[in-house]
């Protein structure tokens, strides 16, 4: 549990955050609208002369949009708009990785790291037309940036990507322009219209630079109170005991065996505050579900990647502040020394606060 010279030292990180974000955002900012203080607002009459207006960024500036119907069908993607940071050392990555002159043929990069993620709204839907009805994409921008916490690389980015994040509806098939004389008129829609599979209403698409594209899908669970975050194990599946080794003692506090310690105790940090978690709405995500990993052929023969899992926990607080939270694993399969292809799990957790 962190101490409360650790927590002062958390509310200081994000101050320092939440003022260099304003400054940025100053310097960078859109000149101020009239109708409405975001600039090109959706919902908001265009004052510029071309048509169409080329002006209007495909991202709502300051990652949101003043547009309710548009927030709405976001859905529990919603309270992800904005900018959010971690403090300093609270992420946690187990990074296996091959190496041939090591006795097994892999050695661990686990570090602690930090991060700022950016979740940006597309101004509008994106239509998925099936002939009858439509499947409509309402969908946030993302983008991550990973930072070393300690160490001789201390402060240096160790991993970039960016991707989307879908909330998948049903819908009457858009009419508009196609179905005025000479085109053919849609057919009626069905009535009822089917409904999305709750299953697969959550899709997140992933471009990593390592030369990864990932597409996963899930759903997502609304509750009252603090999530009942699990212990995982990052311990090689299926391997040699002799492999368990460099990973340390195989227990739960071990973060290199269950990185999600550090969500549990930074959960258990708040409680000691007393802050408590008022609603959750946790976001499940996994390759296996009718999406896939495509890998280039040197990841494929070295270093493949079969599968992808993501949980989030968006935390409504007792104090009015969202807290994000996410336990997500990478299962990397290479061959050790003995010849054997085994999964080694790649997984890295941390605790986010939004700042804007």
């Amino acid at each position: 549990m962190k101490t409360n010279h650790d927590l002062e030292q958390l509310q200081v990180e994000i101050t320092q955050l939440s003022s260099t974000v304003d400054q940025l955002q100053a310097g960078h900012g859109a000149p101020a609208q009239s109708q409405c203080p975001i600039a090109h607002c959706s919902a908001c009459p265009s004052n510029s002369p071309f048509v169409p207006d080329f002006d209007i960024p495909l991202l709502a500036p300051g990652g949101g949009d003043c547009n309710p119907d548009l927030l709405a069908k976001l859905g529990p993607l919603a309270g992800l708009v904005g900018t959010w940071v971690s403090t300093k050392t609270n992420g946690f990555n187990v990074m296996p990785i091959p190496q041939a002159t090591a006795p097994n043929g892999f050695i661990l990069k686990n570090f602690s790291y930090y991060e700022v993620a950016t979740f940006s709204a597309i101004q509008g839907k994106v239509a998925n037309r099936g002939g009858v009805d439509e499947q409509d994409c309402y969908t946030l921008f993302y983008e991550q940036r990973v930072f070393f916490s300690e160490g001789p690389q201390a402060n240096q980015l160790v991993h970039a990507e960016n991707g989307a994040w879908l909330n998948l509806i049903t819908g009457p098939q858009g009419q508009g322009p196609l179905n005025t004389p000479p085109n053919i008129p849609s057919p009626p829609a069905p009535d009822p219209i089917p409904p999305q599979n709750p299953a697969r209403q959550i899709v997140k698409q992933v471009s990593v630079p390592h030369g990864n594209s990932i597409l996963a899908m899930g759903n997502v669970a609304v509750y009252d109170g603090a999530p009942n975050i699990p212990d995982v194990n990052a311990l090689p599946v299926g391997a040699p005991p002799e492999f368990d080794a460099p990973y340390g003692t195989n227990i739960p506090s071990n973060p290199n065996v269950n990185p999600n310690i550090v969500l549990q105790g930074a959960l258990s940090a708040l409680a000691g505050l007393g802050i408590n978690v008022v609603r959750t709405y946790q976001i499940d995500v996994d390759s296996d579900n009718h999406g896939g990993v495509v890998n280039i052929p040197y990841i494929k023969q070295h270093t493949d990647v079969p599968r992808f899992t993501n949980i989030m926990w968006l935390e409504e607080l007792s104090n009015g502040q969202l807290l994000l939270q996410y336990s997500q694993t990478i299962d990397l399969k290479f061959a050790a020394a003995n010849g054997e292809r085994y999964v080694f799990p790649h997984i890295v957790a941390n605790t986010l606060t939004k700042v804007r």
